[in-house]
């Protein structure tokens, strides 16, 4: 089974990536579109986001996906052709289309990821892969150690953790909490506490800028927004330690999830990740201290990867590159939807 030719794809809640066999990536936008009048596409990726919170009523700027899933089958396949058709390079040839897709999927959501795909690529040209898979390959664990590796991918939409022990995944699950939850987090807290309405972009400056967890150093940022009370634009100077505390519910109740999981591994697995602890990835990731902050609260070691917003591209790229993972770790889409299709 060669691929003369094959592109990978991650597409994430915020942004989407597409790389090629040689480890270059070709395309990181962000995953939105622009619509006017519900009917009329204006925009989309990048250009997109730029008009973000920016538009007239008549237009509507967003992200296709929620929570880590397609959630408008029709505008996330409007988003990923164009972004597949943008760069010359992508087009020669009929590429073989790797994609890494969450496992814990409803019928409904299987169903759109079949939709948009099949609706862009031949069926036979699709390769599935299980996320915790790709994210696996993606921090070098190899596929044939009996020793049981954890990997916790805290992405905008969701938090996908996963156990991967022998080549299969032991346990997997998908929490409804990232990045969009600790903008929100910090929305609500301007709002309460410095009677100021922000945006998302400026949330998510905020959070990058000053976010930590659990200690971090004293900074502050001046933001733009609405007076809560007057209605007139205002600014506000903004605490590293307002910005931290006002998440720490949100990372707390992660911790949580994770130390649960751990503990509900089968014996033999369980004293591997206790000695071993797991790797933390996806964009969250770079929060400061975060992984101190798990370390302290699950009580296993935590490591984090260079770049680690592109560890499932890696792994992507990883199996693209290798015959035996192709066929031991890829599936179609009537795998996926075999059930209802």
């Amino acid at each position: 089974m060669a691929f003369n030719h094959a592109l990978g794809i991650d597409f994430g809640t915020d942004t989407i990536k597409i790389c090629d066999k040689k480890n270059r990536i070709t395309v990181c936008e962000k995953n939105m579109i622009a619509i006017r009048d519900e009917k009329s596409i204006i925009a989309i990726g990048d250009y997109a986001y730029e008009m973000y919170e920016k538009t007239p009523a008549n237009v509507k700027a967003g992200s296709p996906m929620a929570h880590g899933a397609i959630a408008e089958a029709q505008n996330a396949g409007i988003v990923l052709s164009h972004l597949l058709k943008k760069h010359k390079s992508i087009l020669s040839g009929r590429p073989a289309i790797f994609i890494a897709v969450p496992r814990d999927l409803s019928a409904v959501e299987k169903r759109a990821y079949y939709t948009v795909l099949s609706g862009i690529v031949p069926e036979n040209k699709i390769y599935l892969v299980d996320k915790g898979i790709a994210d696996n390959l993606g921090v070098g664990v190899s596929m044939d150690s009996p020793r049981a590796s954890m990997l916790v991918n805290m992405g905008a939409g969701t938090t996908e953790v996963s156990v991967v022990a022998g080549g299969k995944i032991l346990m997997s699950k998908t929490l409804q909490t990232g990045g969009d939850q600790l903008d929100e987090d910090i929305i609500t807290m301007c709002r309460r506490m410095y009677h100021i309405h922000i945006g998302k972009k400026t949330a998510v400056s905020l959070k990058t800028t000053l976010a930590y967890a659990g200690d971090g150093p004293a900074n502050s940022m001046i933001v733009y927004g609405i007076s809560t009370v007057s209605g007139h634009p205002i600014t506000a100077e903004v605490t590293s330690m307002a910005v931290s505390m006002c998440m720490e519910r949100t990372i707390q109740s992660v911790a949580e999830e994770l130390r649960g999981m751990i503990d509900r591994l089968p014996p033999q697995f369980h004293q591997d990740i206790l000695e071993a602890g797991f790797c933390l990835i996806g964009g969250c990731a770079m929060i400061f201290n975060l992984s101190d902050y798990f370390r302290r609260q699950v009580r296993v070691p935590v490591s984090v990867v260079s770049e680690p917003g592109l560890t499932t591209m890696r792994g992507i790229q990883v199996i693209m590159n290798q015959k035996d993972l192709v066929k031991n770790y890829t599936y179609s889409l009537r795998d996926l939807t075999a059930s209802f299709i």
